[in-house]
């Protein structure tokens, strides 16, 4: 049985920034204290940089996840896209977080501030480890992924493009990179992750989100770039991206 009180503290620090922010992440620090250290280490880091001021706050989540987002917190969407699996996906988790009376929060069903509260709720032993180890995990690592320089620049040039201007917030945008290092500190010492074997290839939420541009702009259909898989959940066939 994994301890809910870390999955809830850190499920708290995906979600909207609201008043109680601050004490959120505080809150974290502590919990992570007492059983994973360096994941407590890697939230107090987050707090040095974030700024006091709520609208700050705000505005940083909304840049990083949202508006010309650098990722996505919907799992789904990060392996996914929007292909068909997503809404199987979505549905499937839909029926656990009813199963066990977890709130959305208005959130979709695959956002993991949800998923990490949905975590500790589950009975099922095999379906919690296969939801860590196939889905969740390989999901923060795209995450993770997403904030390396070589990806920023190559999403900054894009938006640039699309958009003709940035969104720049006051804030460093890759200070969110120690939250998702502290969740996967949490996920590989519980569920003593394997990253070499790994059941999903790489997906770039940068190439779905161009991808997807593309369609509304009229260069492709929406029929001309769809993704394959196996019975096992791997892509065995993209588009290019």
């Amino acid at each position: 049985m994994i301890n809910p009180d870390k999955y809830e503290a850190l499920s708290k620090l995906f979600s909207y920034p609201d008043e109680k922010y601050i004490d959120n992440t505080k809150n974290a620090i502590e919990v992570l204290e007492k059983t994973n250290p360096q994941a407590s280490q890697e939230v107090e880091e987050f707090l040095k940089l974030l700024p006091t001021n709520i609208y700050s706050q705000q505005e940083l989540y909304t840049k990083s996840f949202e508006v010309q987002a650098i990722t996505s917190l919907e799992i789904g969407y990060v392996l996914y896209g929007d292909d068909y699996t997503r809404g199987e996906i979505l549905a499937n988790l839909t029926a656990e977080h009813n199963k066990v009376g977890n709130r959305l929060n208005g959130e979709l069903s695959d956002h993991l501030s949800n998923i990490l509260r949905l975590l500790p709720k589950i009975e099922d032993k095999e379906l919690l480890n296969d939801l860590v180890t196939l889905m969740v995990a390989p999901a923060v690592e795209n995450m993770m992924k997403e904030y390396t320089p070589s990806s920023m620049k190559q999403k900054e040039k894009f938006y640039k493009k699309q958009y003709k201007t940035l969104i720049l917030p006051s804030v460093p945008l890759g200070i969110y990179l120690h939250l998702f290092k502290a969740l996967y500190m949490v996920l590989d010492s519980d569920f003593e992750l394997i990253k070499e074997n790994r059941p999903f290839e790489d997906v770039s939420f940068f190439g779905f989100l161009k991808s997807e541009l593309e369609v509304e702009e009229g260069k492709k259909s929406s029929n001309s770039c769809t993704m394959n898989f196996n019975s096992c959940g791997t892509p065995i066939a993209g588009c290019g991206l």
